[in-house]
């Protein structure tokens, strides 16, 4: 094999890195192989673009530099029926998202130009099935770097009040 063309173990000692850490990257970082057959092939050019390319501020966890979570555990009916119950009390509060999230310390509003992004995964021992609203950070509303995140996984909270 030449230089250029790297197998599994070659990108794996390339990259420095487990081949688990490898196909995880394979799996959810879009990092540029192909599958030939049955065994995966790296361009050396490519890898070092792709390496090149990152920004590790996408890889630390602050990259939700700003996260309150809240989770409700039940039976699916009754969960549907909270989505349906926030979403509405979020469009009633001027598409304000602090009216269901109640430890935010300012209001959120929902810009009328977002992106819904409906997606199902399964990760490790957990399938999920998530709803993402999403749209681009206005200047005013972003983090200074000094300013303290709020940590995220403020579980199995009763209720909004």
């Amino acid at each position: 094999m030449t230089d250029d063309i790297l197998n599994i173990e070659q990108a794996i000692k390339f990259l420095g890195v487990s081949e688990k850490t490898l196909i995880k990257l394979l799996r959810e970082e879009h990092i540029p192989a192909r599958k030939i057959g049955r065994e995966w092939r790296f361009s050396r050019d490519a890898l070092i673009h792709w390496l090149a390319s990152g920004d590790s501020i996408d890889y630390i966890n602050q990259n939700d530099r700003y996260m309150i979570s809240e989770d409700v555990p039940g039976a699916s009916p009754v969960l549907f029926d909270k989505i349906c119950e926030a979403l509405s009390d979020i469009k009633e509060h001027d598409n304000n998202i602090k009216i269901i999230l109640n430890e935010l310390d300012r209001d959120i509003i929902i810009p009328k130009d977002a992106t819904l992004r409906i997606s199902y995964k399964q990760q490790r021992d957990v399938e999920k099935l998530e709803f993402k609203i999403f749209w681009n950070l206005r200047e005013n509303s972003k983090l200074e770097g000094n300013q303290e995140c709020v940590p995220a996984g403020r579980e199995n909270r009763e209720g909004r009040g």
